[in-house]
């Protein structure tokens, strides 16, 4: 079965970390790399993207860094994912089949158009505050390590 990619991963265990400063305090990406294990010159990438979608802020030099820029109730993993992935969250053919389409379907075609919009509504009404609150109940991500306030490291 298809899952979600792992940059996608990635980006809402950031994300998740970033939940922590509540759009107010600004999150170093050292921080944010500590909290996650995410290799940092990966998340870097990761989070200029998330950047670029505008589902997070940016502010260079002294007490800069990272901040979600809206609250995490009003981030759906839906949003976070297309933000990563593009129009490409979901795989075209569950088969991967190049010629599958509407016009000439595979066996699995219509299974996978009906999961993938089931899937989709999941995603569209997950949050990203019920991640992170699943993440700090379990002890999950070290959310503790993310420090708020930092000190203009940003890459």
């Amino acid at each position: 079965m298809s899952s979600l990619s792992q940059t996608t991963g990635y980006a809402i265990l950031a994300l998740s970390c970033l939940e922590v400063g509540d759009g107010e305090n600004w999150i170093l990406a050292r921080d944010v790399a500590a909290c996650t294990g995410i290799p940092k010159p990966y998340l870097s990438k990761i989070l200029h993207s998330l950047q670029g979608s505008g589902l997070i802020r940016a502010k260079r030099g002294y007490r800069g860094g990272f901040a979600l820029s809206r609250p995490s109730s009003e981030i759906s993993l839906l949003q976070i994912a297309e933000a990563v992935a593009g129009g490409a969250v979901f795989g075209c053919c569950l088969l991967g089949l190049a010629g599958c389409s509407e016009d000439q379907p595979c066996p699995a075609h219509e299974f996978w158009s009906m999961e993938r919009e089931r899937i989709r509504k999941r995603l569209a009404k997950t949050t990203l505050r019920d991640v992170a609150r699943f993440e700090r109940d379990r002890g999950g991500l070290r959310l503790g390590s993310c420090s708020a306030g930092g000190g203009g490291d940003r890459g």
